[in-house]
Parts: C-alpha cells; sequence; structure tokens
C-alpha cells in the first residue's frame, strides 16, 4: 500500500457549498460507519461519484438498523468509533473497536463487501481482519488518498460483480466452466464429465449467458479474475 500522506479538511467541498453530495440513480447502496464528520463528508463524497447512494451513520446501532432494513454493495467501515463513547465515560476504551469488528462480522456473513478506512497501523492486526474478515481492502487514514481510494472501489465492485455472476451457475456449469478455464475442447469437457458435446455446448451457451460475456477467453477470465 503506498505511504501518501494526506491532510483530510473537515468536510467536503460539496459540504463547504451547503450541498450533499450528488444523486445518483443507482441500485448500489454503500454503507458509511465513520464517526468523524470529516471522514463522513469525504467518504460520502467519493462513493457518491462512484455511483453508490450513500448511507451514513455514526455507530454502530445505527449501522446495525441500516444492514438490517436495507441491501447493501458495499460497506466502508472505521473500526474506532470513539464518538459512540463520548457521552458515556464509564464504558470500556476498546468497546468502540470491538463494535467495529462485529460490523465486520456482519458484513462478513452477509456477504457485503467490506473497506476498513482506520487508524490502526500495527501489521500484525491488519493482516488479522484480512485473514478473518475477509475484507476487501484496508486503508490507513493516515495515508489515505482520493485517487487510490477510487480504485479501491472500483476493484472492489468489479470482483464482487464477478462473484455473483459466478455464485449464480449451476454446480454443472461451474464444473463445465473450470474444465474451459484449463483449456479444454468441448469434447475433451464431454469425456471428463461423461456427457455429449450437445449437452456441453448448452451448458456454455447458459454460462456465456450468466457471465455476460461472449467468448471462451472472456468467460475464462471471469472464472480465473483475470
Amino acid at each position: 500500500m503506498a505511504q501518501i500522506q494526506a491532510s483530510v479538511p473537515a468536510t467536503s467541498p460539496s459540504a463547504a457549498r451547503g450541498q450533499t453530495g450528488p444523486l445518483r440513480n443507482s441500485h448500489e447502496k454503500a454503507l458509511v460507519v465513520e464517526d468523524d464528520a470529516g471522514w463522513r463528508s469525504i467518504l460520502e463524497e467519493l462513493l457518491s461519484d462512484s455511483g453508490f447512494l450513500v448511507r451514513t451513520c455514526a455507530s454502530f446501532g445505527d449501522a446495525i438498523g441500516h444492514l438490517r432494513k436495507e441491501k447493501f454493495s458495499l460497506a466502508v467501515i472505521d473500526l474506532s468509533l470513539q464518538g459512540v463513547i463520548t457521552s458515556l465515560p464509564d464504558r470500556d476504551p476498546n468497546s468502540s473497536n470491538l463494535e467495529g469488528y462485529q460490523l465486520l462480522a456482519t458484513t462478513k456473513a452477509g456477504n457485503i463487501p467490506a473497506i476498513v478506512v482506520s487508524g490502526i497501523t500495527e501489521p500484525e492486526e491488519i493482516q488479522r481482519i484480512y485473514s478473518e474478515y475477509s475484507i476487501s481492502a484496508y486503508i490507513e487514514k493516515q495515508a489515505f488518498d482520493r485517487a487510490a481510494f477510487r480504485r479501491v472501489i472500483a476493484e472492489t465492485k468489479q470482483t464482487f460483480q464477478s462473484q455473483s455472476e459466478l455464485g449464480a451457475l449451476t454446480e454443472r456449469e461451474r464444473e463445465v466452466l473450470d474444465l474451459l478455464a484449463q483449456g479444454l475442447t468441448n469434447k475433451e469437457i464431454a469425456e471428463k464429465l461423461v456427457i455429449t458435446t450437445n449437452t456441453v455446448k448448452r451448458h456454455l451457451k447458459a454460462i456465456f449467458e450468466k457471465l455476460n460475456v461472449h467468448t471462451r477467453s472472456a468467460a475464462t477470465a471471469k472464472a480465473t479474475g483475470g
């Protein structure tokens, strides 16, 4: 990850003009969980520019409420929701971090791609978060870069779309696609699966339609993430 230092303004340019981020006619929703108003504004602006309808919240309770009521294509989460505990001085100071991890567990269970934007910089902890919560990306606030964040959003959208398309395949279609990705011909696939070549062709037609591709090479690219 490029360590580019970037100062973060208290509000986004659009907010400074008294405007919210641009509204888009999009079916994709993104959830931003961030207790700092300046960061919320920046993340909302960048996600809106990328075509998302954005829901923002500053606390664990608000986030869980949105996750239960709405369907999201992406979640951007700050692990340290410090704003949650300012009015509760007797709370465990680590509880805000725990709430961030609970949100990651919720997004993982709901198959919602998650990007973490956090001030936590310990390499071991970042690696653990990747491993345990299967997040799409981890961005350190100290090295935040708008262009890099936009790239991460685009890559996450593309990856999730491919995963969703592959998930629509039947077990047999996935077997055919895997063999196709290995470079086998229709005849070789038929011999491997003990089916006719016409059946292979029918499976390939269905696979191409579900993956929205027209060639064997394009289907292979979808299968291999290329």
